[in-house]
């Protein structure tokens, strides 16, 4: 029983932060003109979305144990294009569980 106690115990701690924890990522458009993304992990494909101005695009996951959990995208505007790690969990996981990035005019 005190097992089963201690088990369900560091269950709700480890998913609290870190790994097996919930974790939500939008990219906010801040740009006059729409902004193109394709985002990635190595086990999911999210398609390509565009965001129009004071929009976002987002998605939710579960953070791997080992915390490997990787996401980056592809960002296009009309002034360029680059690709982000959007959401890396090493750094990530235990210092946003909503993870907010905006694409700006300037970058």
């Amino acid at each position: 029983f005190l097992i089963v106690v201690l088990f369900l115990f560091l269950g709700e701690a480890i998913a609290i932060d870190g790994p097996l924890s919930k974790a939500e990522v939008r990219v906010y458009s801040n740009v006059t003109s729409n902004v193109t993304i394709h985002c990635k992990s190595k086990d999911d494909d999210l398609g390509e979305h565009v965001i129009t101005r004071s929009n976002f695009y987002g998605w939710s996951f579960t953070v791997n144990l080992v915390e490997t959990t990787l996401y980056f995208c592809g960002i296009s505007t009309e002034k360029g294009s680059g690709v982000y790690d959007i959401y890396k969990a090493i750094r990530d996981a235990n210092r946003c569980h909503i993870c907010d990035w905006q694409v700006e005019e300037d970058g």
